[in-house]
């Protein structure tokens, strides 16, 4: 091989490397955009909602909503999950996930989020939540994490999304390595 073809091959390996880092720097920032551009898995979409304050009986639907909160091998936290509720299409409603840093020095977690069953998941639209950001305890402190969300009112022309009883919203904690 000549150094021109050296050069080149370096060069298409350094633009490679660089794209590769790019995705992975870039990855949730792009996660977010992919949705709220198509409203895949309820992330930040903005609509007229109602306030929570109205009676569950306005909406046609009565879905029991079950929270689930875990915790990754690595991180040694303690993670609530609020209690189950019943919600229906087009009410806001809030609630509060606790963490608490079991351990005597600082650590760093990042969640996601799971809408079972997902035929669910285009309609469960959260306003509020601490996934994908990295979320640092400090030690023995407990924290309060708010989720805000509805069931978009579409549902109703979902005939097998309406027919759905039970939802668990389900949030993982896993360990941010630097």
């Amino acid at each position: 091989m000549n150094i021109t073809n050296i050069n080149k091959t370096l060069f298409v390996l350094i633009l490679i490397l660089g794209f590769m880092l790019s995705l992975v720097v870039f990855s949730v920032p792009l996660y977010k955009l992919f949705c709220d551009l198509t409203g895949f898995q309820g992330f930040n979409k903005e609509v007229q909602i109602q306030e929570q304050n109205q009676n569950i009986n306005s909406g046609q639907l009565d879905l029991k909503v079950i929270f689930s909160a875990q915790v990754n091998d690595g991180l040694d936290w303690m993670f609530e999950a609020p209690q189950k509720m019943h919600i229906t299409e087009g009410v806001k409603y809030d609630v509060v996930f606790k963490a608490k840093n079991n351990t005597n020095v600082e650590s760093t977690g990042t969640s996601i989020f799971n809408i079972l069953p997902p035929k669910i998941g285009p309609y469960l639209f959260k306003i509020e939540c601490f996934c994908f950001i990295d979320q640092t305890i400090l030690p023995n402190q407990v924290v309060e994490f708010p989720v805000t969300f509805y069931l978009d009112p579409l549902i109703l022309d979902d005939p097998e999304a309406s027919r759905t009883k039970n939802v668990t919203l389900s949030y993982t904690f896993f360990e941010k390595k630097e």
